[in-house]
């Protein structure tokens, strides 16, 4: 049987290699992962939610102490991620019986709430993706179930389920529909975050018009067994206030 050092020394290799099927076989079936983005989260959701993050790495895990007590091995390392500066963490493995039954990762601020907002945007990303292509199930998949929304259209609050509300409105545009954030700003604090943007549609209507409008955007969000899902959205845009009360839709962000 490998010594725990060198257990935990493949763990690394593997993951700079972005080897999933080396990783896998050094994991307990129960493995479990806790971090402070991370609560205890099972096998399954730490290969869903962090592994993808091995694609970040462009070289090799610096470890700079490697120490055993028993099942225990604690590892401090500088990891160098693509285009970002080098950070450090400290990590504590749990072993049994020749295979890491559990790990804790500590890491600073910084480091956490960068994390953080990268997966928000990855959300907010695949929401847009998932509306360019009319994808109901992939929108869905990105808010709460209790979630919400103030839309454009009528009425003042969304009160459709959310099914429903995205299958009819995409039914109202002939072919693909054009989705972009811009100047998307975050806050975080604990599992909850706040963000604003300016978002740009576009798209022809099933009886030929023309869509081309830019409105505001705030979303809360919250972490939800481990994701984080959209709980609050609010779209709007400004009317004229010179009696008219038109909504400004000729607007553009600077």
């Amino acid at each position: 049987m490998k010594k725990p050092s060198e257990i935990v020394r493949a763990c690394y290799a593997a993951y700079e290699a972005k080897d999933r099927e080396a990783l896998e076989a050094l994991l307990t079936d129960d493995f479990t992962f806790t971090s402070p983005l991370d609560d205890c989260i099972s096998r399954e959701r730490y290969f869903e939610r962090c592994w993808p993050n091995s694609e970040h790495l462009n070289s090799a895990f610096d470890i700079e102490n490697l120490v055993v007590q028993g099942d225990k091995v604690f590892v401090q390392y500088l990891a160098h991620p693509k285009g970002k500066p080098p950070f450090r963490n400290t990590e504590i493995f749990t072993l049994r019986d020749g295979r890491v039954a559990h790990v804790d990762v500590y890491f600073g601020r910084e480091t956490g709430e960068a994390a953080t907002q990268e997966e928000i945007r990855a959300v907010l990303g695949a929401r847009a993706a998932a509306i360019r292509q009319k994808n109901v199930e992939s929108v869905i998949a990105c808010f709460a179930p209790d979630s919400v929304r103030f839309s454009l259209a009528p009425p003042l609050q969304s009160d459709e389920p959310l099914r429903e509300e995205f299958e009819n409105w995409f039914a109202t545009f002939r072919g693909p529909i054009g989705c972009e954030m811009r100047s998307l700003c975050i806050d975080t604090a604990a599992d909850l975050a706040c963000c604003h943007s300016f978002n740009h549609l576009t798209g022809t209507k099933t009886q030929g018009e023309k869509v081309d409008v830019w409105f505001r955007e705030s979303l809360c969000l919250r972490q939800i067994d481990g994701r984080w899902q959209i709980t609050h959205a609010h779209e709007s845009v400004p009317f004229y206030m010179d009696g008219s009360f038109k909504a400004a839709v000729d607007l553009k962000p600077a």
